[in-house]
């Protein structure tokens, strides 16, 4: 199945770096509980992250690639690991890049990178 990242209607897709869509879980509450008899149960609240890292972009599209991101929390339609296609709310963190030339009266961006967590 091929990779998709929608944030907030805008596809982040084409600006994926290769191996730049990373994803985790996050256990948010996890309870133990441990019998007289040694077993243990277990509950816990698990959650997907995602981290995202961009290829060199040109200023006017890493613009509207941060104008998506404003939107917080935001709505991103992915392929889960687990589940196929899914539409959730995420929160954002930290996009981040450096602006790295300017040629031709454009700024072009590299390492840009965020990440996102489940709410």
């Amino acid at each position: 199945m091929e990779a998709i990242l929608i944030i907030n209607n805008v596809d982040f897709t084409p600006w994926l770096r290769s191996g730049g869509l990373q994803q985790t879980e996050i256990v948010r509450r996890g309870r133990s509980v441990v019998t007289l008899d040694g077993t243990e149960y277990r509950s816990e609240l698990v959650k997907r992250g995602i981290t995202v890292s961009l290829v060199e972009l040109r200023d006017g599209t890493w613009y509207r690639l941060m104008d998506a991101l404003r939107v917080r929390p935001a709505t991103v339609q992915y392929i889960d690991d687990r589940l196929g296609r899914v539409i959730r709310q995420f929160y954002v963190d930290g996009p981040t890049a450096a602006a790295k030339t300017v040629r031709g009266g454009h700024t072009y961006f590299s390492g840009g990178a965020f990440s996102l967590e489940e709410k």
